[in-house]
């Protein structure tokens, strides 16, 4: 089969801290309203840090009569995948054929953090429970759940783990072994990668300031955002309305440090050189740039020198670069995923969400990243940025779907 001539966005989900579906989730991203609060799916009393960004329960696709019963992972993916495939108006075959590709970090953590203490004391781990905490599960239980019976997926890679999961299904619909692809990424808050982050010293106690110079961590969060690519021709035979087109991906690994990323950028600027490259765009052609911006020293001023060595020092020639998770928090697996989301409702919407809690520039990461206030601008060209531990970087590009 030859490549499709184009692969569409048909179809978005969400569930986020900022919102369970993409209008709530845009009105927040434009009146800065943050998901930030005091963490209440475990007792944070013994950490330094005491604040997160958490969904609310009452929001997830319900548990039905599986069993066992689907972890939080799982339903946070499974909900916005729902939402996702009803926008396209998917059904019947056209839903049984449908593949799913699904990013996370953690897989399902809930499994192990719900094992009592003398268990784990006495080093008796139940197997079968270790097995269903696999990042493989969220994939298989996800597709079980929506009733997707085509190529299933999961993606382990780390911060970056969304966008790594629309490339995958961008590659699957352009190499013809899928018409469809339900793509994205998903995770839920856990204990247990509050106390790694918490070990790192990357948790700020107030608030995530995304490339402000007085920014001092990140705050952890969760949530699932999905999308359902489908190559033109099948658009069109469906008459499916397109949101958007995914015109290409970029990956690279700069293996500098299992946490920090190279100061000057370089991995994600081969990532974004990458995606531009296979989108058939130059770095002129971007009007915007939806930053991974976790609001940590070491990455916002990397990435601040990644886009000046793709797009030059001079920022009135520029794209202005923005970061949402200062509302969101960092959703580990689902944080791309929700970015991509981000990109294509700005696109429609015509509008960059912009940096909130930003206070003070930084020289060593100076950039436009729109800081505390929506701004209208004509977009046709934007790239969603991810990074993740290990030197992991991915780039997508989302066009409009009339250029």
């Amino acid at each position: 089969m030859s490549r499709p001539s184009k692969v569409l966005v048909t179809g978005m989900g969400v569930v986020s801290p900022i919102g369970d579906n993409c209008g709530a989730f845009w009105l927040s991203l434009m009146s800065g309203r943050c998901g930030v609060a005091p963490i209440r799916s475990f007792d944070a009393a013994p950490f330094p840090v005491h604040i997160g960004c958490e969904v609310p329960a009452s929001v997830w696709l319900a548990a039905s009569d599986h069993s066992p019963p689907p972890g939080r992972t799982t339903r946070l993916a499974a909900t916005a995948g729902l939402q996702a495939i009803r926008q396209a108006g998917i059904d019947g075959d056209d839903l049984a054929s449908t593949a799913l590709c699904v990013g996370t970090t953690m897989g399902e953590s809930c499994w192990i953090e719900g094992w009592p203490e003398d268990l784990v004391r006495n080093d008796t781990f139940p197997a079968e429970e270790l097995m269903h905490s696999g990042p493989d599960e969220v994939g298989l239980r996800t597709a079980a759940l929506l009733g997707l019976e085509g190529r299933v997926t999961t993606v382990a890679g780390a911060c970056a783990a969304g966008n790594y999961a629309i490339g995958l299904g961008l590659d699957l619909i352009r190499s013809g072994r899928s018409e469809r692809v339900l793509a994205g990424g998903a995770d839920a808050f856990s204990r247990v990668a509050f106390t790694g982050f918490g070990c790192l010293g990357a948790l700020t106690a107030t608030a995530c300031r995304p490339f402000s110079a007085d920014r001092d961590g990140i705050v952890l969060g969760e949530g699932a955002g999905m999308l359902v690519l489908e190559s033109l021709e099948s658009a069109r035979r469906r008459s499916a309305l397109p949101l958007a087109e995914v015109a290409g991906y970029g990956l690279s690994s700069d293996a500098h440090h299992i946490v920090r990323p190279t100061p000057d950028g370089d991995g994600m600027v081969r990532a974004m050189r990458a995606a531009l490259q296979d989108a058939g765009r130059s770095p002129d052609d971007v009007d915007y740039v939806c930053a991974h911006g976790t609001g940590t020293p070491a990455n916002d001023r990397a990435e601040a020198a990644a886009v000046s060595a793709l797009f030059g020092a001079d920022l009135a020639k520029a794209p202005p670069m923005s970061s949402i998770k200062a509302l969101t928090g960092h959703g580990l697996g689902a944080a791309s995923a929700l970015e991509a989301i981000a990109c294509v409702l700005a696109l429609q919407h015509e509008t960059i969400p912009p940096t909130w809690n930003f206070r003070e520039l930084d020289p060593n990461a100076a950039w436009d990243v729109v800081p505390n206030a929506p701004r209208p601008q004509s977009l046709h060209v934007v790239l969603n940025n991810a990074a993740a531990f290990g030197g992991n970087n991915s780039a997508v590009v989302f066009v409009r779907p009339s250029e």
